[in-house]
Order: C-alpha cells, then sequence, then structure tokens
C-alpha cells in the first residue's frame, strides 16, 4: 500500500510539474520548490526528464492512435507512458492503472475510458520497433523547429550525433576544490576528466556512482562542486589576476564566479546576479569552497556600478540552452523563434550595459550555452560593429560530447 501511495504522489508530481511547465516555468524551479519534488526528486527528476528525453517518440506514438488530443490528456498519457516504456521499476500494468485512476477521480469516467484505451494500446508496444516508421525529427528527438534549423547547418551524420549527445545522460562531474588524496578517488570509483580544450589548473573528476562521492561529504565539506568541465572556459579565456578589479555579472549560483576567485587568488571580484534567491546559493556554495572573499550584488542585469569600474568581466548571459540538452532535456523544447528573438534582444541589452563597465585595456568574456549563431557569433560581431573601442581576441564554439556540454565564448578587449 506504501509503495502504491509514493507511485501515486510521483505520477501526480511529475503531471503537475509539467503543467506548470506548459505555463513557462523552469523544470528545475519546479524541482527545487514543489514539496513533493523536493521529497522525491531523484524519482520525478527521472521521469520527467526521461519524458523529454523521449518526447518526440512518446507524441508520435500517441498520434497513431489519437489525434488532436487534448493537452492535459495528452500530458497525463505521456507520462504513463514514460513510465511503461522506459522505467522498469514499475511495471506496465501498473503505470496504465495510476493514470487511469488518476484520469477517472479527476476527469470523469469518460475521459478515463479515452486514456485506458489508448494507454493499452501503446505500453504494449516496443518503442524501438514504433522508432523505425518515425520521421528523421522523432528519431533524433528533436522539436521539428530545430530540426529544421540544424539540418541546414550540419550534415545528416553530423546532426545524428548531435542529436544522440544530447539525447544521452549527463555524466556526474565535479572539480576539485581542495586536494583529495588520488587512492580516494579510486575507491570512490572516480576518474579524471579529459577534454578537448583546456581545463588546467582546474582539475575535474567523474563517475558512474555518485553515491559514492556524496557518502563520502566531499561536497558538504567544500571539497568538490559539481558541475560540467566546461563551465570553467569562460573564466580560463577571462584569466583575472590579483591585481585586476573583475566582476562576475551573471553570477549565481556561483560556479564560475568560485572558478575566478581560485584563479586570481585574492584582487577583488565582484558577485553579481538579477536574483536574490539564486543569490542564497552563492552564499551558500562560496561559503563552503573556501576559495576566496567575493563582495555579493543584487541588481537588474548586474549593472549597479559606474562605468569604467572593472579590468575584467564575466558575461554569462540568459540563452535558449541549446547546448545543455542533457542536463537541461526540457530546453530544447521550449525552443521557439519569437523566444529566441526575445532572448537575443535581451543578451544585447545585458552585453552593452556591461560593456560599458569596462575600463580601457579591459577584457570582457561573452559566454553562453547555446549553439545558436544567433546567441553567439552573430550577437558578439554586431556588437563589435556597432562598437569599434571594442575588438574580438578570440572566440569558440564548444559542442556537446561525451565528457561535456556545449558553450560559446568570445574575449572582447576595450581598446
Amino acid at each position: 500500500m506504501e509503495k502504491e501511495n509514493i507511485s501515486s504522489v510521483i505520477f501526480k508530481t511529475a503531471l503537475d510539474g509539467l503543467e506548470v511547465w506548459d505555463k513557462g516555468v523552469m523544470l528545475d524551479s519546479f524541482l527545487d520548490e514543489d514539496p513533493n519534488a523536493t521529497k522525491y526528486r531523484r524519482s520525478i527528476s527521472s521521469l520527467l526528464y526521461t519524458y523529454f528525453r523521449n518526447r518526440a517518440l512518446i507524441e508520435f506514438a500517441i498520434a497513431k492512435f489519437a489525434r488532436d488530443v487534448d493537452r492535459k490528456f495528452m500530458t497525463l498519457i505521456s507520462v504513463a507512458l514514460t513510465e511503461a516504456w522506459f522505467h522498469t521499476g514499475i511495471p506496465k500494468e501498473i503505470a496504465v492503472n495510476l493514470a487511469v485512476d488518476y484520469a477517472h477521480r479527476r476527469y470523469g469516467s469518460r475521459p478515463a475510458g479515452f486514456i485506458n484505451a489508448v494507454l493499452r494500446r501503446t505500453a504494449s508496444m516496443n518503442p524501438a520497433e514504433i522508432e523505425k516508421d518515425a520521421p528523421p525529427e522523432v528519431k533524433l528527438n528533436l522539436p521539428a523547429v530545430l530540426y529544421k534549423r540544424w539540418k541546414e547547418r550540419w550534415s545528416e551524420a553530423e546532426l545524428a550525433n548531435f542529436a544522440k549527445t544530447l539525447r544521452s545522460k549527463p555524466p556526474f562531474t565535479f572539480r576539485l576544490l581542495t586536494e583529495i588524496h588520488e587512492d580516494e578517488l579510486k575507491e570512490a570509483d572516480c576518474h579524471e576528466v579529459k577534454t578537448d580544450f583546456k581545463l588546467a589548473p582546474f582539475r575535474f573528476y567523474g563517475t558512474d556512482h555518485p553515491e559514492n562521492v556524496f557518502r563520502r561529504k566531499w561536497l558538504e565539506e567544500g571539497k568538490i562542486y559539481v558541475q560540467d568541465p566546461v563551465t570553467v572556459f569562460s573564466a580560463l579565456l577571462l584569466n583575472p589576476t590579483q591585481n585586476d578589479i573583475a566582476a562576475d555579472l551573471c553570477a549565481a549560483p556561483g560556479g564560475k564566479a568560485m572558478a575566478l576567485a581560485e584563479l586570481m587568488n585574492g584582487g577583488t571580484l565582484i558577485a553579481s546576479d538579477s536574483s536574490f534567491d539564486r543569490q542564497k546559493r552563492t552564499v551558500e556554495n562560496f561559503a563552503k569552497s573556501k576559495c576566496g572573499d567575493i563582495s555579493l550584488v543584487v541588481s537588474s542585469d548586474g549593472m549597479a556600478f559606474k562605468e569604467s569600474s572593472f579590468d575584467a568581466i564575466l558575461l554569462d548571459v540568459p540563452c535558449s540552452n541549446t547546448g545543455v540538452g542533457r542536463h537541461k532535456p526540457d530546453a530544447l523544447w521550449r525552443f521557439s523563434i519569437p523566444r529566441l528573438n526575445g532572448i537575443v534582444k535581451d543578451q544585447k541589452r545585458i552585453l552593452y550595459g556591461a560593456a560599458k563597465l569596462l575600463k580601457p585595456g579591459g577584457r570582457l568574456v561573452y559566454s553562453t550555452c547555446s549553439v545558436e549563431s544567433e546567441e553567439n557569433s552573430v550577437q558578439v560581431k554586431k556588437f563589435i560593429s556597432e562598437k569599434p573601442q571594442y575588438i574580438l581576441k578570440e572566440e569558440k564554439l564548444i559542442l556537446p560530447s561525451e565528457t561535456n556540454d556545449g558553450a560559446y565564448v568570445a574575449l572582447v578587449e576595450k581598446i
């Protein structure tokens, strides 16, 4: 009975998550704030992330038996089908029964009968067999808008490899903040992570068994920080020193600011963000890490500073997140051209405002975790063309791989 109750709570909470996601709430925010999502985070995040990693196929299969399904019913069927197809811990029959019982209680017998009929037919099918007859974007689990954009950019093989990487679960990786003996790391089944881009002096490790890491309390003791290796590349490109007055203007939750502090080993570092709640996490992370002192600021767009205040600025702007589909699989399904245009507009405002804060001879690193050119090279080169006192020194697009997420970075210098 207890197991059935928990299964029902997980199912209902997952539905709640998708309902608020449809209204624009970020999935991470829901998992952080909803009481049941927090209590059963591992199970619910796994269920929701698995759904988004297979959303195209799930909706394609449902459409075989039911057209123009009401969104609330589509969500319900999709969660149940995710459990039935991809979560071996729950029998298919139980997954179907949970959905039908929930539908009966909330919507009545007729909708429940419809949902039961669709699920009985789809849940028993083999998703691999269904995928064989699916169109290319479904096989790649891409929204039509992204498939159309990306197929014009990459070859068929390149796009298939890229989509496969985005669809996979990300490895568990962390950065050492203090020295941990190699024997301890080996005992925890951790291996050093090597990437195609520079990481030194930072050291990253990964493991297929994160429970071994958490059991050793390294995170609580400030010995490690869980992050993807690509996140420190922007800090390395900025390369701040003790003599710099530096700022991370989109700092929360503090991972990149911690990397800056470690590189500076002193000096003045300001970490600013527009979100008070997210800055609480920055404070917590710095307190645990003991990697240096910072000044924290909360302001809209981090612009509460005088012009020509900083020698070095890190500007990791909000973006479409198309390079981090492994960690944020819902981001791909949030993508749209109108939303992209809005993001680009916001990025431009932030970039132009931040550039004014740079001293002559100072440098700014603009970064995103997107692979869209409008947010990256096009944005930066337009800025350079309109502001001749700034020059582009270097830029790099890093695509997702087995070891890291995707990112774009550009180093700009003020003459």
